[in-house]
């Protein structure tokens, strides 16, 4: 489950505090720098005692999460002191537009996946069941704003280090978004589904894309609550282990068609860009 949350306010560098490293917590933005490097934070709860609850502390944020998007926003994060003075990690948004949602279809998925087997994941000519997440913009969004495009559905985690895994299927993925675009295939969108979500926060998975020259017009890329992945895992069978430091699992690519529906599905990590590009041009003749 997600851990408390926090506010951010506009800030200024914090005085000097015994280091602490990885307790969470809550707040609500108010406002930040004017280049997003600092946070103001309003702290709703704390597990660290050098953070009290109530009051406001200016925090250093990461590459990926330097922007206004949590101003005004609840949010949960990792607190982090080091070179004299407090950083956020992992921010995850809890309020926002959509964010009702965002709770409501993902519980409701949870209700109808939990049933099922790992075995009895979804195959080619089923709809896909609606669900809900959070973008690298730390935005909320549903599977439905796809309908009406044909969708490409891959699964990663940014730590892989096998590189004939999750970094060989994102530079696919890139490759196929850059093909995609020089055919004009405007109706072609992607959307990469991360397994590892204790890590994977909007900012790591936005700094993850940019690294691979992603561009997110047509290009989204996924997190949630982990209990909400991990339906999300055994619905569409992709099946993950924790072992010695790194995430053990399985791969599929999945294009949907405009309707919902899964169109073709292929297992394992070797695909074919020129493939699923075929295939999806002759879904967006119809």
């Amino acid at each position: 489950m997600m851990k408390p949350y926090f506010l951010i306010v506009l800030c200024l560098s914090i005085s000097s505090v015994q280091a602490v490293q990885g307790s969470f917590i809550s707040a609500l933005v108010e406002d930040s720098s004017e280049k997003h490097t600092l946070y103001h934070v309003k702290i709703l709860d704390s597990e660290i005692d050098e953070i009290e609850s109530g009051k406001k502390y200016n925090f250093r944020v990461g590459l990926g999460d330097q922007s206004d998007q949590y101003v005004g926003r609840e949010i949960h994060a990792n607190a982090v002191y080091y070179s004299n003075r407090w950083h956020l990690e992992s921010i995850f948004p809890i309020t926002g537009v959509g964010s009702k949602a965002y709770n409501d279809l993902n519980e409701k998925f949870h209700r109808m996946v939990k049933p099922m087997s790992r075995r009895n994941f979804v195959q080619e000519e089923d709809y896909i069941i609606a669900f809900s997440g959070i973008n690298q913009e730390g935005d909320f969004f549903q599977f439905k704003d796809f309908l009406g495009k044909v969708v490409v559905i891959n699964f990663i985690f940014t730590r892989c280090q096998a590189m004939e895994m999750c970094p060989a299927s994102t530079m696919r993925m890139s490759l196929l978004q850059d093909k995609a675009r020089e055919m004009g295939l405007d109706g072609l969108h992607l959307l990469s589904i991360t397994f590892d979500p204790e890590y994977d926060s909007p900012g790591i998975l936005k700094q993850y894309a940019n690294s691979y020259d992603i561009e997110f017009d047509t290009f989204t890329l996924m997190t949630a609550k982990p209990l909400w992945v991990e339906d999300l895992m055994r619905y569409f069978g992709i099946i993950t282990m924790e072992q010695d430091g790194t995430i053990n699992h399985t791969m599929a690519t999945l294009l949907i068609d405009q309707k919902g529906r899964i169109h073709y599905r292929k297992e394992g990590s070797v695909w074919k860009v020129d493939d699923f590009l075929t295939r999806a041009q002759e879904l967006l003749k119809k």
